[in-house]
């Protein structure tokens, strides 16, 4: 009798509203990032891979993954490669070596009219040079590892003197691209944010230059350790790395569009893991 009650409790409690869909029937337990998500991405990848046999993934997408992990929520992690909070996470031996998967990307943003004509430039340098030639504004947009970019822009682009054409007003995301806006000035923000700003606001900015690899954002898929997490499915979390690996998911990466965007926004990035790249 007391073993019957014990199973009916623990048969009520999988099926709670908020318990881990994992535990109540199996499915692959990820976390990612926000970007993936919010652009489509990962839902394509998941259901390709539910497709071709490879089994039920739960995602979460948000900017606390590493905590939900550690909480022993999340059997895959997905995030930004070289961040602090990756090497961390996998130092203290919740996570394997990081498997980088595919990478998104920066651009460079400006208002429609294009004054310094920059619109389909494919080098970041090479648009600053010709900001710099018409000296035409240029918001700094305060997000460290953009600050970081274009430090490096302005290196290759031969240091140009920093005029009154380059403002600072010190705020980022989107404060910075209303400031942009304001000014009539161009900016630096990762294309997928910037098109999510748009859908919710009469921008007069535009996508002009992206695909230098300095725009790159490679993000990394780190398995966790169930030596660290009990009940952590490193199995079910190896099987859909390798998938991600596969040269079916990296095609497929390669060329998956958001809705209504014709610009390539997401890159495969199996090539740049140093062991291992794309099957045969």
């Amino acid at each position: 009798m007391r073993l019957r009650v014990l199973g009916f409790v623990f048969s009520l409690l999988v099926s709670l509203p908020g318990l881990s869909p994992a535990y109540a029937d199996g499915a692959l337990r990820l976390a990612i990032v926000n970007t993936p998500k919010i652009s489509g991405l990962i839902d394509d990848l998941v259901a390709d891979y539910k497709a071709s046999g490879g089994g039920d993934v739960s995602v979460y997408g948000g900017s606390d993954v590493f905590e939900k992990a550690r909480e022993g929520e999340a059997d895959l992690v997905i995030a930004h490669y070289g961040r602090a909070d990756v090497e961390r996470f996998v130092l203290d031996g919740y996570g394997a070596w990081p498997r980088m998967v595919f990478s998104n990307q920066l651009a460079i943003i400006g208002p429609k009219s294009d004054p310094a004509g920059i619109r389909g430039l494919s080098s970041g340098a090479e648009a600053i040079r010709k900001l710099a030639a018409a000296k035409t504004p240029f918001a700094v947009n305060a997000l460290p590892g953009i600050t970081y970019l274009t430090d490096i822009l302005w290196l290759q682009a031969g240091s140009p003197d920093k005029g009154d054409w380059v403002l600072d007003p010190g705020v980022a995301k989107g404060q910075a691209m209303k400031f942009a806006e304001e000014k009539g000035a161009y900016t630096i923000w990762g294309a997928i944010p910037f098109l999510r700003f748009k859908e919710k606001h009469a921008s007069t900015l535009d996508l002009l230059v992206t695909g230098d690899p300095l725009f790159q954002r490679i993000m990394a898929a780190i398995v966790v350790q169930p030596t660290k997490v009990p009940g952590a499915q490193a199995e079910r979390a190896v099987k859909f790395v390798d998938y991600l690996l596969s040269s079916r998911a990296q095609a497929r990466i390669a060329s998956y569009r958001s809705s209504g965007v014709e610009q390539q926004l997401w890159w495969p990035a199996a090539r740049h893991n140093p062991t291992e790249g794309l099957d045969e």
